[in-house]
């Protein structure tokens, strides 16, 4: 029985280091920092780059596009967005972006920080 529970152990840290529980951060989008925010792991997010490009999985991706997929594949119509958006992104940009979310039919969007250090 230990060596069963030896195995399963071994099993368990294998799959801790080689798998990934969440889809990588955008590579070309550094967050904003926020110094209240809750420590949360990375979501399956989708990202505005610095040059306002809206990208989902490092592909680019319109509003539309993004909300008609999703609600397809979850078979909800309640969708909440999280955006993580690039801190040299104009806020008028961003503002654009979630517009755009709201007019395509998002309920609710979330705008995805990273935890300030203290």
């Amino acid at each position: 029985m230990i060596s069963l529970i030896n195995i399963v152990f071994l099993m368990l840290i294998f799959f801790l280091v080689a798998g990934q529980l969440a889809p990588p951060q955008d590579p070309e989008v550094t967050l904003s920092e926020a110094a209240e925010a809750d420590s949360l792991p990375p979501p399956d997010a989708l990202y505005v780059r610095a040059d306002g490009t809206l990208v989902y999985r490092e592909q680019p991706v319109t509003a539309e596009v993004y909300l008609r997929d999703h609600i397809q594949s979850s078979g909800t119509e309640e969708m909440e967005v999280r955006l993580g958006a690039d801190e040299t992104l104009k806020a008028s940009d961003l503002l654009t972006h979630v517009s755009s979310l709201y007019e395509a039919g998002a309920k609710r969007v979330f705008i995805v920080t990273r935890r300030g250090q203290e």
